[in-house]
């Protein structure tokens, strides 16, 4: 089957316990160093087998490493990596999972060959608060529930008025463009590392 590792935690010997999503679970699985020189890295996208055994941790077994071209440049590499480690977090306590987020992680795999990774991810987390209805088109500001025309955006793009939560305000057009059309295509590398900066909040 196959997978991303999305989260690996060293324990004794230089064994590794390996969090693997696909499409349909999240398994976590243990990885002895005899073993090691099979590739086990963050936000890999392996092919794999499953060896389970009573009363431990299952084993993954034959790894194949299904790369990417993009992987060489350590930027890119690098953003990926930080959205890995926060979706971890997002699904560490679930062991069944939607489809989607194997599929998400597949889209932004294939986004990253031609796209600016903040950009590309960005666009498919707004996908992922739409899949979840955490995506507030409404522009109702959060912590005093009232309209707001140019917003500020809190953890999970959560929309305010800036006055609340002392953040400065976006242009609502644009934000309104990317909310609904998951495309960041009109706003500046400027905000593009202020929703990047929100987005390592938490998903």
């Amino acid at each position: 089957m196959q997978g991303f590792i999305i989260n690996v935690t060293k324990v004794k010997n230089e064994d590794l316990i390996v969090n693997v999503l696909t499409s349909s679970h999240h398994y976590t699985l243990y990885r002895f160093y005899g073993a090691r020189h099979s590739t086990i890295n963050l936000g890999y996208k392996i092919d794999f087998e499953i060896e389970y055994q009573i009363g431990y941790l299952p084993k993954l077994r034959h790894i194949t490493h299904l790369g990417f071209p993009w992987l060489k440049n350590i930027y890119k590499h690098m953003v990926w990596q930080q959205f890995i480690r926060l979706l971890y977090q997002h699904l560490r306590e679930l062991e069944s999972v939607d489809s989607f987020y194997f599929t998400l992680c597949d889209r932004i795999c294939k986004k990253l060959e031609r796209q600016e990774p903040k950009r590309a991810i960005i666009e498919e987390y707004c996908k992922l608060l739409a899949h979840e209805g955490r995506l507030h088109k409404d522009f109702v500001c959060f912590v005093c529930e009232k309209k707001v025309n140019n917003p500020a955006l809190a953890r999970s793009f959560l929309p305010a008025h800036p006055s609340c939560i002392a953040q400065e305000p976006f242009n609502k057009e644009r934000i309104h463009y990317l909310f609904e059309h998951f495309d960041t295509q009109f706003l500046s590398d400027k905000e593009i590392e202020v929703l990047w900066s929100i987005l390592l909040e938490g998903i």
